[in-house]
């Protein structure tokens, strides 16, 4: 139970840092954030949290402009074997429309892993979204809501896989073949932490995760999905490593990582895999 709540506490952590504005991330109720708190700082010997956390998320839109309104509660056994309840509103929908963004935010939070934290992702989803429903102005027009759902963002995938490791040579050729067998494009990097990014059709990526996700890892999961995006940036699938140190030559350069992902424009999914804003060398 401990970790769970040490896991709900540090998404709100990362929602923070993400959207570091006033008001953006409100937490609804500081005595159950509290007692949540406090039971991890004393490694569950104080009081066990017996509601659900919830959060308000004020998303802002750039294009079109607007905000999103984003209320979840964080079951007490997310998100190891529970999903967050999420309802999405903006004011600049009808009724009818509302409706429809919120059916295809169920059918969003079908595909997502159990066990991971997702409310960014979530939040994520409705900003790269908001555009499609915005669109409808005729509420009575059933045909046209029901054509809703994007079929862009619904088969172009980017997913960014983090390992605690990646070792295994056996496990090294799956990770490229499967990607080739699926014609799926990116990398993987070996090594401590390992990394690997894979791009194409949703189902393709996301059968691939299925077959991954299957062998036998000590933590591995998806760290970011990329929706938005119809363009490849990168050419087939291939194992990268820049310049491996450590006992073992296991740890990778993070700053040539980080290179090597602003080559891609890929640059902003490293504070979503590590946590930290990456930083390019110095020159000279």
């Amino acid at each position: 139970m401990v970790e769970v709540v040490e896991m709900q506490l540090s998404e709100v952590d990362v929602l923070q840092s993400i959207f570091p504005n006033d008001n953006e991330v409100v937490i609804e109720d500081l005595v159950t954030y509290a007692t949540m708190k406090r039971y991890v700082e004393t490694n569950g010997k104080s009081a066990k949290p017996s509601k659900m956390l919830p959060l308000k998320l004020n998303l802002t839109s750039e294009e079109p402009r607007c905000v999103i309104e984003m209320k979840t509660s964080l079951p007490l056994h997310y998100p190891i074997d529970e999903m967050p309840e999420v309802f999405l509103r903006c004011d600049k929908m009808t009724r009818n429309v509302q409706q429809k963004f919120n059916e295809d935010l169920s059918d969003f939070k079908s595909t997502l892993e159990m066990g991971e934290i997702c409310l960014y992702q979530i939040a994520q989803w409705a900003l790269d979204n908001i555009h499609h429903y915005l669109k409808i102005t005729d509420t009575d027009d059933t045909d046209e809501i029901s054509s809703l759902q994007p079929t862009d963002n619904a088969t172009f995938t980017r997913l960014w896989i983090y390992s605690h490791h990646i070792y295994n040579k056996e496990k090294r050729k799956c990770i490229l073949e499967w990607a080739k067998e699926l014609q799926l494009t990116g990398f993987s990097m070996p090594g401590k932490p390992g990394v690997v990014c894979v791009e194409g059709l949703q189902e393709n990526c996301e059968e691939y995760w299925q077959r991954v996700k299957r062998m036998s890892w000590k933590h591995i999961e998806i760290r970011h999905r990329d929706l938005n995006s119809l363009d490849y940036s990168f050419k087939g699938m291939n194992e990268v490593n820049f310049e491996a140190h450590g006992r073992r030559s296991n740890h990778m350069d993070m700053g040539a990582f980080f290179v090597f992902l602003n080559e891609h424009n890929c640059g902003p999914v490293f504070k979503f895999l590590f946590g930290i804003e990456g930083k390019l060398p110095s020159t000279k």
